[in-house]
């Protein structure tokens, strides 16, 4: 959705300008970007359509889902620069008795997360309190743009997995009883997600257990992380994950930035 030369620009402008003309101009952006029609709100709308389907309330989503990127992008940038302390007091975990017992029962787990409100912010946020995660992400096609991502989620200990060996390399996290984050809503939305059924096979194959989490936003600058229990391997393939995620955009219905389409794609 940004290119690396946008990315740069973006960057440089964080550095210098005051954190409020910051957000203030990436919202404009975002604004311009919806109003153009640009693919990734084509995107948009054609994965809220799925869960959405009241088409004036799923433009609306869609709108406010480009104002939300902005406050996420911006906020991104401003991370390498944050201490764990202050993250730590920006997102509120809701359902934190989760994750204890998740921690609690000293098997791995796969985090179940999408594409809402700021999940960059979320991953840090949980690595800020003593998880240590793994990120399932893509590699950026930009050297640099890989870069600047690697700062930031170094900052806080976080580590990425990606490439043909993204099994084996999450198999061996999760058999080590460490934390794997995974975006359940790359090659959604439906029923038998790809990413979902791959996560359940994951975790029946390890013996992890499975968390859907987000990350929404709930005012300037803070954030709560909503995690729920756990489910089954055998009800994540059949589609609990896209249930949570449907409950998630009914309460936040401008937040779920699922700007790609369904592609199934992990790596």
């Amino acid at each position: 959705m940004i290119s690396a030369s946008a990315y740069r620009v973006a960057e440089w402008l964080e550095r210098r300008l005051p954190r409020v003309w910051t957000r203030r101009l990436a919202v404009l952006l975002a604004r311009a970007a919806f109003a153009a029609h640009v693919p990734a709100r084509r995107a948009l709308e054609r994965n809220l359509a799925t869960l959405m389907p009241e088409r004036a309330r799923a433009s609306a989503a869609g709108r406010h889902a480009f104002e939300q990127f902005a406050h996420a992008f911006v906020e991104f940038l401003a991370l390498e620069r944050m201490s764990q302390r202050v993250l730590t007091e920006a997102v509120e975990v809701c359902g934190l008795e989760h994750l204890q017992a998740a921690r609690a029962s000293r098997r791995g787990v796969i985090l179940l997360s999408a594409h809402f409100g700021n999940w960059e912010w979320g991953a840090a946020a949980l690595a800020s309190r003593g998880l240590h995660l793994h990120l399932a992400a893509r590699r950026h096609a930009s050297r640099t743009v890989e870069a600047m991502y690697e700062r930031r989620r170094g900052a806080f200990g976080l580590a990425r997995l990606s490439g043909p060996r993204l099994w084996p390399d999450a198999a061996r996290v999760l058999r080590e009883r460490g934390w794997l984050a995974l975006m359940g809503d790359r090659g959604t939305p439906g029923a038998r997600c790809a990413v979902c059924v791959w996560a359940a096979a994951l975790a029946r194959r390890t013996g992890a257990l499975l968390l859907p989490a987000v990350t929404v936003r709930t005012d300037e600058g803070r954030y709560a992380l909503i995690v729920e229990p756990q489910i089954s391997p055998e009800a994540c393939a059949a589609g609990a994950f896209q249930e949570f995620l449907k409950r998630q955009l009914e309460r936040h219905p401008g937040q779920w930035c699922a700007f790609e389409s369904a592609a199934g794609a992990l790596a």
